[in-house]
């Protein structure tokens, strides 16, 4: 990257980043790994899946299990 970029310009960057990567792993490998089976067949009500969908359950896991793991290292 040749721009030098503001600190919000490179939190949105690395932000539209995340969900093309999770829309990435959620098209390569639908369903294979669900990070969120809950959210994905509540109550027993099937929904079909699809690389949107699962992006979000991707993503959140991705931003989740970051934050955990920022929150692990300060104690």
């Amino acid at each position: 990257m040749s721009t030098q970029l503001t600190p919000a310009q490179e939190l949105r960057v690395f932000d539209k980043a995340l969900d093309a990567l999770a829309f990435k792993v959620a098209e390569s490998c639908l369903l294979l790994d669900c990070p969120n089976p809950e959210k994905f067949d509540p109550a027993g009500k099937r929904i079909d899946p699809s690389p949107t969908l699962c992006a979000g359950c991707y993503r959140e896991w991705a931003v989740n299990k970051a934050m955990k793991e920022m929150e692990a290292s300060h104690d």
